[in-house]
């Protein structure tokens, strides 16, 4: 595993007013979180100030998604800013491992350095750790919450606009993520979650619902106001 992000960065897109933060923690009742302004704020490391205020961040987002995506986002940002190394806080969740592949890929295919103590940072796309960490972020939360279309969108904008070798590499590894990862779907025959239809040759997947839906389904809902309609 790889620590690429930025900590400092990722504190500042992250903050929000102590007592929103305090009302969403309190609010879905999650345990081990703490608030900036409580007496224990400073005694926390980064690692446990950044998975607080991702709580917070992807419910004032997105309300009504499924809880599991924000404990994957949570994990994977609190892992990047862990002085201890980032293992503690990942589990082996398809959601947190799909979501870690997704940010390796944005990276360019780092390598794990030899010695997990070095100081010595790990060269980015860009070469800007604060602009690869907020693309990161973006990349994070359009997987997790809108779908591998739009994520590969925001990896691909980032990637183009920096135009050196490792982001060229790093668009090499996210075409090759998403034709393998399109591949195994229609291999696989995909069914609409909704009404069980199956082998669907267009589909698409939820920003709010986190299923596959046909075609049928996915505009009932945008006629119910559950879903947003989609760029063509």
């Amino acid at each position: 595993m790889f620590q690429v992000l930025d900590t400092a960065t990722l504190l500042r897109l992250l903050d929000a007013p102590a007592e929103a933060v305090l009302h969403t923690i309190e609010t879905g009742a999650w345990s081990g979180c703490v608030w900036p302004g409580n007496a224990e704020w400073d005694l926390h490391e980064a690692c446990a100030q950044v998975r607080s205020l991702t709580v917070h961040y992807v419910t004032v987002r997105h309300p009504a998604a499924e809880l599991p995506r924000y404990e994957a986002l949570a994990q994977v940002l609190a892992s990047q800013a862990c002085p201890r190394g980032p293992h503690g806080h990942l589990d082996g969740e398809p959601l947190v491992q799909q979501a870690l592949l997704w940010l390796w890929v944005l990276a360019g295919g780092p390598s794990p350095p030899e010695n997990p103590d070095s100081e010595t940072s790990i060269p980015l796309p860009g070469g800007d750790p604060v602009a690869f960490t907020a693309a990161s972020l973006a990349l994070l939360d359009a997987l997790l919450f809108a779908g591998e279309t739009v994520a590969e969108q925001v990896a691909s904008d980032f990637l183009r606009r920096q135009g050196d070798d490792l982001a060229q590499r790093a668009l090499e590894l996210l075409a090759m993520l998403t034709r393998e990862e399109t591949a195994q779907a229609v291999a696989a025959g995909v069914t609409c979650a909704s009404c069980g239809a199956g082998d669907l040759d267009l589909w698409y997947n939820g920003q709010t619902w986190g299923e596959t839906l046909c075609e049928m389904c996915y505009e009932a809902r945008v006629k119910a106001g559950q879903a947003r309609v989609q760029d063509a």
